[in-house]
């Protein structure tokens, strides 16, 4: 079965206009009350004058076209009149007249938003400023929209749980009321919460910033490339592993320091590999967006987009907000378009700059190198990661530099090469065929294997007096986190079925006791039992694990018992998360090896 392609119209244009259903419901309803009303009274009112013996002939015919023709909501808008009108009926008729204002207001300044926030998008095309100010304003303008359309939805809904029942069943039903009521408030609240909740956008990676007074000839070489780019050097460079080359000027955290200004990152691994030719079209590229203002406008862009995603977590959490919520998914959604259509303009541009600084062919052979060591590396560490044994020795540095030239050489050969695209941390690029094309050349251009099949010669990396140790350094620093972290996955993929795999997972699941009134809890990697039990329960055995009034039953294939939680003092809490995780690690390396299982059947089929 093929998968069904993309629709922006049926994945966020449709939805959005869930927004006007509560309104149009409510609308709808209250207009029916209030015709209902004027009917009944008209029809009343034509019956009295009809017996009255008190009114002429000419009398009643006049007073019988005012209300056939005059509603009864309209007439009580005069206060002379509504003064003779009982005060429940005069407050009912008001109820109806605003609750069927407050949908219409709903549903006009909705298509009215619509219209701006489209209008907005359509400017946010011309220019990275058009599109920053029409993203402050738009997500200004789209927040008080939002809030006003929540807290008038709300307040909607509450009003209908007591309507509909007291009109139509002539009851009301104080429970329905209450639940509606506070789901309502709960759903104000979060959006509230989400508005003013700050938000934490720090920027933190591992590096080094290589000062001008110890690599002097790097910031040398490339001052000399901001001068034919146009554009003054960045404030600092910062060194790491990391698989790409960027810049930005939004604050970094390193481990030692944060700085601010515009910041050149570069990659110290990449540059061992890369030609100087190479590394020139890359970092004069990366230089292009510091003339472009590229990196200006995505500061500036960067926390408008995290707080309007943040915005929109609120509304999604909010449950009955779900309506609001798509409505500004839909314009998340254009918003994300635009930047698109600008990232892949300032892309296209900065291409163009290194190449009349450099070469195209540099500039494609030096991104194509760049994208076979980000894929060399991932295949790399996923082949650790699968490891199903304990690594002693990590080395993902050394098996790079053991085998990427020659991988190198045969990776123009990959098939789906044409939409590969190289990495960014927190931006996207355009496919490299769309961006050699734009620069003149192709992926299928003889040149760019034969430069792929020599080694690069690492000038730029020499020019860094302490590379090796600084690489050195973080390379080490990381393979020992990845080590960390592969084994605290093995402990979940171990069942486990050998002593050696047991002691393993005990380090991370060692047997744990839990003493109270009532007996003692104990838990181990693979069982648990309570000392009022006939005998433990092996995990692998249990059918289920519910809550009941503080008791845990556990059922299981011999059948069924249960733990007072409550009568653990002061650890039946801990208690209680000690069962979920050491369960919760059982269940997942059962699936795991499940799958394991599946996975080598299909593979000898």
């Amino acid at each position: 079965m093929q998968d069904q392609p993309f629709s922006f119209t049926k994945s966020f244009v449709l939805p959005a206009f869930l927004l006007f259903l509560i309104p149009l419901i409510n609308g709808a309803f209250f207009y029916h009350a209030q015709s209902s009303m004027d009917d009944e009274y008209r029809n009343f009112a034509l019956k009295q004058i009809a017996t009255s013996a008190d009114l002429t002939a000419e009398q009643k015919t006049q007073l019988s076209e005012v209300y056939r023709t005059i509603p009864l909501s309209t007439l009580a808008q005069d206060p002379e009149f509504a003064a003779e009108l009982p005060s429940q009926t005069v407050f009912d008729l008001q109820f109806y007249r605003w609750s069927i204002l407050t949908s219409v207001v709903c549903v006009v300044s909705a298509v009215g938003m619509i219209v701006l926030g489209l209008a907005s998008v359509v400017v946010s095309l011309r220019s990275q400023r058009m599109q920053y100010l029409s993203m402050k304003w738009g997500w200004n303008l789209l927040r008080l929209f939002c809030t006003f359309q929540t807290i008038a939805q709300m307040l909607m809904l509450v009003s209908l749980s007591y309507w509909v029942t007291a009109l139509w069943m002539n009851i009301f039903i104080p429970k329905l009321i209450f639940v509606v009521g506070l789901l309502a408030l709960g759903a104000i609240v979060v959006m509230i919460k989400g508005i003013f909740t700050r938000i934490d956008d720090t920027f933190a990676m591992n590096g080094t910033v290589i000062g001008k007074n110890e690599a002097a000839p790097l910031w040398q070489e490339l001052s000399s490339i901001c001068n034919r780019v146009g554009t003054e050097p960045p404030d600092q460079i910062v060194a790491g592993i990391d698989d790409s080359f960027f810049v930005t000027e939004h604050p970094i955290t390193l481990t030692d320091q944060v700085v601010t200004g515009r910041s050149l990152y570069v990659s110290l691994s990449l540059l061992k590999h890369l030609k100087s030719s190479e590394a020139d079209a890359i970092l004069a590229h990366e230089m292009a967006h510091f003339s472009g203002d590229d990196t200006t406008y995505s500061k500036k862009i960067g926390p408008l987009l995290t707080r309007f995603d943040h915005y929109l977590n609120a509304l999604y959490q909010g449950g009955i907000t779900m309506p609001v919520y798509l409505f500004m998914l839909c314009f998340r959604g254009l918003y994300e378009l635009t930047l698109g259509h600008q990232r892949r303009q300032r892309e296209f541009r900065a291409d163009r700059i290194a190449t009349e600084v450099t070469s195209a062919n540099d500039l494609a052979s030096g991104m194509l190198r760049l994208i076979a060591f980000s894929t060399y590396r991932a295949s790399i560490e996923n082949k650790l990661f699968d490891e199903t044994k304990e690594l002693e020795s990590i080395d993902i540095s050394q098996r790079i530099e053991e085998g990427f030239t020659e991988y190198a050489a045969t990776f123009v050969q990959t098939e789906d090469l044409r939409n590969m695209s190289t990495s960014h941390p927190f931006d996207s690029h355009p496919p490299l065929d769309a961006r050699l094309q734009a620069v003149g050349t192709s992926v299928d251009d003889q040149i760019h294997f034969n430069r792929l099949s020599l080694a690069g010669d690492g000038r730029w990396y020499h020019l860094i007096g302490r590379a090796e140790q600084a690489e050195r350094e973080q390379w080490d620093a990381y393979e020992e986190e990845f080590r960390q972290i592969h084994q605290t996955v093995l402990a979940y993929r171990y069942l486990p079925n050998t002593d050696a795999e047991r002691e393993f997972v005990e380090r991370q699941f060692p047997p744990v006791e839990y003493d109270g009134k009532k007996g003692t809890l104990s838990l181990d990697c693979l069982s648990m039992n309570f000392s009022k039990w006939k005998q433990p329960v092996r995990f692998a055995d249990v059918n289920s694990m519910t809550m009941n009034d503080n008791t845990l039953i556990v059922a299981h294939k011999g059948g069924s018992d249960s733990i007072v939680i409550t009568k653990l003092p002061d650890k039946g809490q801990e208690a209680m998360g000690a069962i979920e995780n050491y369960y919760g690690r059982y269940l997942t390396a059962s699936d795991y090896a499940k799958s394991q299982t599946k996975w080598a059947s299909s593979d000898a089929t």
